[in-house]
């Protein structure tokens, strides 16, 4: 049985494609950032489907980089809701548009830091996916 399920990888990269789609092109946020938890959570998916099936098999590196970008990703978001309940951050902050009349709006944006470094890790994980298969033709 192969080990590398397609159809989950492709679940996380495209998901977090369409959020930085979302994000950059249509500024979509909250939409954006519900696609982005979804691609982070289903990385977390590829992780436990592939310990329950073969639950002696080491990850490949691309696939230990989708955990670890998936992990780094959701970290931003317990810490942003500390941060929400401390009251820290902007008060008078709009949710819709991202607009701040008050307050510090970078605390109540700190988990936009770990969506980007999850999504870089993600990035270099299909960099690796794309070296070994370049490698694996040229064999």
């Amino acid at each position: 049985m192969n080990r590398r399920n397609p159809v989950i990888l492709a679940t996380v990269y495209g998901l977090a494609l369409a959020s930085i789609v979302f994000t950059r092109a249509f500024k979509a946020f909250t939409l954006a950032e519900v696609l982005a938890v979804s691609a982070f959570i289903c990385g977390l998916f590829m992780f436990w489907l592939t310990r329950r099936q073969q639950p002696g098999v080491r990850l490949a590196l691309p696939e230990r980089l989708i955990v670890i970008g998936s992990l780094l990703g959701l970290v931003g978001l317990p810490l942003k809701l500390v941060f929400s309940l401390l009251g820290v951050g902007a008060p008078a902050h709009d949710m819709a548009n991202h607009v701040s009349t008050a307050g510090n709006p970078l605390l109540l944006h700190v988990h936009h830091l770990f969506f980007n470094l999850g999504f870089l890790a993600l990035l270099i994980s299909a960099l690796a996916w794309m070296v070994a298969a370049i490698r694996w033709q040229s064999a």
